[in-house]
């Protein structure tokens, strides 16, 4: 039963994207590859695909209340490993806009960025974390550096959390430190 209705979430998260993925106003901005690692002994691998130009869902206005970062839309496949026993493992496909705001500027800017989005889990538990469901919130935030002005390549470190928001019980929930490479498009 948990695995229809992992399912049944992954075509419903997938039915709720797909309007955004076709967009004709969105483009690519940059794919990234993130490794992650957590102190509950867990190891991850991240492959993003980030674009702006999405739909707009709120007006231009609210941001200016916090400094008008850019906002882009981010989509992200990941795995994570028990790094004590590999055939324990979590997969999860993720959906989220972040926010960035420029810290400083010139050839080699430094940013700040956060998002809270959504992901689906094709498990519930991994190692002695029990997640319950398989819907989960994603709430991030790091600093990003674009060390290459030609490409405009950055690399960023960061700090995720993944949990339902005690929509269930337990919520032991997922965090993870992450270092991560962008490469625009």
């Amino acid at each position: 039963m948990t695995t229809l209705s992992n399912k049944l979430l992954g075509v419903a998260l997938g039915t709720l994207l797909l309007p955004t993925l076709l967009s004709p106003t969105a483009h690519a901005d940059e794919f990234h590859l993130t490794a992650s690692y957590s102190t509950d002994h867990l190891t991850g691998i991240r492959l993003g695909y980030r674009w702006t130009d999405g739909p707009k869902i709120l007006p231009e206005a609210w941001f200016a209340w916090v400094g008008s970062p850019r906002v882009h839309w981010e989509l992200g496949l990941n795995t994570w490993v028990n790094s004590r026993n590999s055939d324990d493992r979590i997969n999860a496909v993720t959906f989220s806009p972040v926010l960035q705001w420029a810290l400083t500027h010139g050839e080699r800017p430094l940013f700040l960025e956060a998002g809270i989005g959504v992901s689906v889990l094709d498990e519930q538990r991994i190692s002695d974390r029990n997640l319950s469901i398989s819907f989960q919130f994603e709430d991030r935030i790091g600093i990003s550096w674009q060390y290459d002005p030609v490409s405009d390549a950055r690399i960023s470190f960061g700090y995720a959390h993944y949990s339902q928001a005690d929509l269930d019980r337990p919520n032991d929930g997922l965090d993870f430190w992450s270092l991560t490479w962008h490469k625009p498009l």
